[in-house]
């Protein structure tokens, strides 16, 4: 009698039932991988929307298009998606401290269609969301939405009303991606400063129909904006040591001025002040120094917003310092520093903003480029720093009591150079983050663009990557000259934005001098 060989079981060759109870415990990298790896799985998780729903636990581990969810997504739509999210963040992550990665391909356009130019005493900053791209300058506040080869399929504009005014924006999608508000605060020097909240369509159905819920002049002791921050029904702005906080929807605002809960110490040098996604709470990033005893890692301050915020929405301009609330934050944020004690030597803090990991679950980044040394801090005005400059993420979950988890990053893979005039972080983009330094090579080869990275779900680990762009690819038409090209990348050299990295699209944006660079890694 022969003895039977039993048949090795493979996933293609299991029941679907048994197949479906395995790949449920699947990551979405692992259950892409698994349909690439032959006709009968790729057919089974694309006729099987709940595979990769399930999996789907992270906000940015599947890149799903502006306005989009997995509830109104077919199953083969929804896998094409999770197929390109895997291969870009997989892409993104192999340039992790090694070799510059290298652009795809480059679309560059012109702003002749949107009868406007870049005024180079302006700088403005974009906000990008999938095809999504905003930006503004002294014509007005652009809304572009980009077709699949980077041509403006729609675009709008709304007006400035003090268009010589500088101006501080900030913007915030809505939670089902068909709005867009934006907060504009018009400094003028010795007039009245003006802050504005605008509702701007960004679906296709009604692009461009604006609603303004806010046109009201600033409190007098509101001078030297320093930063503004908007999240629905909130928005802000602050100078050194207080801010005006408004309920655009419930028509109250109030003056603050915080304090620490721990040490009782006024704030007096407000950076930034962020405002979290889910929560009625803002955190604010102070940096003054003038208590010796007030280093970097109580820097960064906890404050409940009050459920009402004092008075009614009537006449800001009235309201003075003696109208200003002296309220306490709710806590510090503390976190182990690898750096000195010493909080003049620590380094610049550059909050990159929140992250969203699921609906309960939100991380606020901040990346700080410390110093070495003491010696390196008091000899800062006779030299340039070393390159020796290590680069630290914190990642605060608030979810989780605000508990911090500190990365430090090899000092190696940043270079400080007398033309890198970004900071590591820009909380105001949405999620994307950019910093660039220049390479020292010849012009034709002049930048070398580094992005933080975090882990989105699909096991890639998380890092500064490096990308590489050739000056070639910021030069305007087929007409343009080497003589261009050398003025475009110098005048790109000088130039402090807009730029932005997308690490959802692996997008890099970048004004150019007669118009738009994307460039695709």
């Amino acid at each position: 009698m022969t003895a039977m060989t039993a048949t090795p079981m493979t996933l293609s060759s299991m029941p679907p039932e048994i197949l479906l109870n395995i790949m449920e415990s699947l990551s979405v990298g692992d259950i892409v991988r698994a349909a690439q790896s032959c006709s009968y799985l790729r057919a089974f998780v694309r006729s099987n929307k709940p595979l990769l729903a399930k999996a789907y636990n992270r906000a940015y581990t599947i890149h799903l298009p502006l306005g989009s969810n997995i509830e109104n997504m077919s199953s083969e739509l929804l896998y094409e998606h999770a197929v390109k999210s895997i291969a870009i963040s997989t892409r993104l992550s192999k340039s992790i401290n090694c070799s510059p990665l290298e652009p795809r391909r480059s679309i560059t356009y012109s702003l002749e269609p949107l009868n406007t130019t870049w005024d180079e005493t302006y700088r403005s900053g974009y906000f990008v969301r999938d095809n999504l791209l905003v930006f503004h300058n002294l014509d007005g506040l652009f809304v572009l939405l980009l077709g699949p080869s980077g041509e403006i399929e729609e675009h709008t504009r709304t007006k400035l009303n003090l268009p010589e005014a500088n101006h501080e924006v900030a913007y915030h999608l809505s939670a089902d991606e068909k709005s867009l508000f934006v907060l504009l605060v018009s400094v003028t020097a010795g007039e009245e400063d003006v802050m504005e909240v605008f509702e701007m369509c960004v679906a296709k159905e009604g692009f461009g129909a604006v609603t303004t819920h806010l046109d009201i002049p600033l409190p007098e002791s509101m001078y030297a904006c320093q930063c503004v921050a908007i999240r629905d029904p909130y928005c802000l702005v602050a100078n050194s040591h207080s801010f005006f906080l408004v309920d655009w929807r419930a028509h109250t605002c109030g003056l603050y001025n915080p304090f620490s809960r721990k040490t009782d110490w006024i704030l007096y040098d407000f950076q930034t002040i962020l405002i979290h996604p889910k929560e009625p709470t803002l955190v604010i990033f102070d940096d003054d120094d003038s208590d010796p005893n007030h280093d970097l890692n109580s820097g960064i301050y906890v404050f409940d917003i009050p459920e009402s915020l004092g008075r009614p929405l009537k006449d800001p301009l009235a309201m003075t310092t003696s109208n200003c609330y002296y309220s306490k934050t709710r806590r510090s944020l503390t976190w182990k520093s690898p750096f000195p004690s010493q909080r003049h030597i620590q380094g610049k803090m550059c909050p990159i903003g929140f992250r969203c990991l699921s609906n309960t679950c939100w991380i606020l980044d901040v990346m700080i480029i410390g110093r070495t040394s003491i010696s390196e801090c008091l000899c800062w005005a006779a030299k340039p720093p070393t390159n020796d400059r290590p680069l630290v993420r914190v990642s605060f979950d608030s979810s989780d009591n605000w508990t911090a988890h500190v990365e430090t990053i090899e000092a190696s893979s940043v270079n400080a150079s007398p033309d890198d005039v970004s900071s590591h972080g820009n909380h105001q983009l949405a999620g994307s983050v950019f910093s660039y330094t220049f390479s020292k090579l010849p012009v034709q080869n002049a930048l070398q663009i580094i992005v933080p990275k975090f882990e989105d779900g699909n096991g890639n680990e998380s890092g500064l990557i490096r990308l590489s762009v050739f000056a070639g690819l910021w030069a305007t038409g087929s007409t343009s000259s080497d003589e261009d090209v050398l003025e475009d990348t110098w005048w790109y050299r000088s130039t402090r934005g807009p730029a932005v990295f997308d690490e959802l699209t692996g997008r890099f944006y970048v004004r150019h001098p007669r118009g738009f660079q994307i460039i695709q890694y």
